[in-house]
């Protein structure tokens, strides 16, 4: 797969915060971000996401794509704003914080899983007029099979457009496959490794998540996918698809 590069001044530079690693360095430019790969690997890990839920039938509009790239000639990944001009992102975390002045995070991480996810279904549609079953059931479908430890509630979210509410296209998935997982070692199996991997919401388990939600998903996972990720040269990434799906 061919690489594009980029040079990109310093002034545009974005740092973000909220991020469960702190403050993150981008670059926006032309209506494109750039994100800098931080452990190794988080570009390819992105793109690998975006293929599997190109090839699972998600609609483009309901998913960010990623390319891998070098910007200024360290690897990362670039994809295209999905905002419009008139419309901002609202994290979950921030709608409840604004609402209702508490972290969302606390507050669901004292019910049972179950429960949790109810909650923030119902908050969410009382505050927005918005049905998120849909919108989880494929993020959680996706992050199990990827293995998505970075799921919290800064990357999950809405969109508003002062005059209404949409759901958010699915992003932020470079900190899957075991990638920056500092519990996990090279010469472990796949099974062992597994023993160190814990979904960031609700549940601690992707499976837990997932079939929670399972009769609202709406994609179908094919292993057409896999072909195009091997194109991406990470072998690695490329037999945890194979073996998950």
């Amino acid at each position: 797969m061919e690489i594009k590069s980029f040079d990109i001044d310093d002034s545009y530079l974005v740092r973000t915060s909220g991020t469960s690693d702190g403050t993150q360095d981008k670059y926006y430019k032309d209506g494109l971000w750039f994100k800098l790969d931080r452990y190794g690997g988080e570009g390819i890990a992105e793109t690998a996401a975006s293929i599997i839920l190109e090839e699972a039938g998600l609609p483009a509009c309901n998913f960010v794509k990623y390319e891998p790239c070098l910007i200024n000639g360290k690897r990362g990944c670039f994809s295209h704003n999905f905002l419009k001009e008139t419309e901002s992102f609202i994290t979950l975390y921030r709608l409840y914080k604004n609402v209702r002045g508490r972290d969302l995070a606390e507050v669901t991480s004292k019910m049972d899983y179950d429960d949790a996810i109810e909650y923030v279904l119902h908050f969410v549609k009382e505050q927005t007029n918005l049905d998120l079953h849909e919108y989880l059931a494929n993020t959680f479908a996706l992050d199990r099979i990827i293995l998505n430890e970075d799921r919290h509630f800064n990357n999950l979210g809405i969109i508003y457009n002062e005059v209404e509410f949409k759901i958010a296209p699915i992003f932020d998935n470079g900190k899957s496959f075991f990638i920056g997982n500092k519990r996990v070692i090279e010469v472990q199996t796949l099974n062992e490794k597994l023993k160190h991997s814990f979904s960031k919401c609700f549940s601690p388990s992707f499976d837990i998540n997932a079939n929670y939600l399972e009769k609202f998903r709406t994609i179908n996972f094919s292993k057409n996918c896999i072909e195009k990720i091997e194109s991406l040269g990470d072998s690695n990434i490329a037999e945890i698809v194979k073996a998950r799906l």
